[in-house]
């Protein structure tokens, strides 16, 4: 993908995409692949994972990715904020569920996963925390991403039973819907957002292989790390998420 520098894509018009360069990050990815859905064309805006970003800091006043930025709306970050924004502007089926139970499931499902707190926030403080209490507080001297996530041993200590207890609901939810179709999605009759965020932030417990999404040794040693320390999850939503993947987005991965 051909990014662009902060500097030169704050002055164009249109959608403007700061996405985490050169990694699969999972949130990034997962908003770009929603744009792609509902054919919105984007500038990509080149994040640094882990870096100040001071540039891209000083255009919107965020730090990290990803920022969707459209003509000149206010900045959108958050998972729910970014989706409204695609659905609004994009073309195609809708990621969100017309049934107001379906959406709503869906949307406390995907907060659960992926908003503040919760399994994907869970996650990084445990990835954060791996080589012990020394490093962590080493690196928290150079990485904002200690206080971005309000690291401590004592969030660390809690991480592990909080997103087990996510990751068992979000199984249940799924394995429901597969004794009514084995060809079933998380949420309703069709592909949601959820399907798609699962996709991506299913890395985080159980690493996709190299030649479908091409990962940095110290990124898939991480993730990997982290998942053994959660044990593992549900066979049924790996294959789901390779089923949607194969069937529905762009393999293999690219960033």
């Amino acid at each position: 993908m051909d990014y662009l520098e902060p500097e030169q894509g704050r002055d164009l018009e249109g959608m403007r995409l700061a996405l985490t360069r050169d990694v699969p990050a999972p949130y990034s990815m997962s908003a770009r692949a929603i744009f792609d859905h509902h054919k919105i064309d984007f500038h990509a805006i080149a994040q640094k994972g882990g870096g100040t970003n001071d540039s891209l800091v000083e255009w919107t006043r965020h730090r990290n990715a990803p920022i969707a930025l459209y003509n000149d709306e206010s900045p959108r970050t958050g998972w729910l904020d970014i989706l409204n924004l695609a659905e609004r502007l994009g073309k195609g089926p809708s990621l969100v569920p017309d049934n107001i139970d379906d959406r709503m499931t869906m949307m406390a499902l995907t907060n659960e996963l992926i908003g503040e707190n919760g399994l994907v926030w869970q996650m990084r403080i445990l990835m954060l925390g791996l080589g012990g209490p020394e490093r962590a507080a080493k690196e928290a001297s150079r990485n904002p991403m200690y206080q971005d996530y309000g690291y401590s041993e004592e969030a660390k200590a809690g991480a592990t039973e909080r997103a087990q207890s996510i990751l068992l609901k979000v199984s249940n939810q799924l394995s429901q819907q597969y004794e009514e179709d084995e060809s079933a999605f998380f949420v309703s009759s069709h592909l949601t957002a959820l399907d798609i965020y699962w996709v991506y932030f299913s890395q985080l417990i159980n690493t996709l292989p190299e030649e479908t999404c091409p990962t940095p040794g110290y990124l898939r040693k991480s993730y990997d790390a982290a998942g053994a320390i959660l044990g593992g999850c549900d066979p049924l939503l790996i294959s789901h998420r390779d089923r949607i993947l194969e069937n529905h987005l762009a393999c293999p991965m690219t960033f």
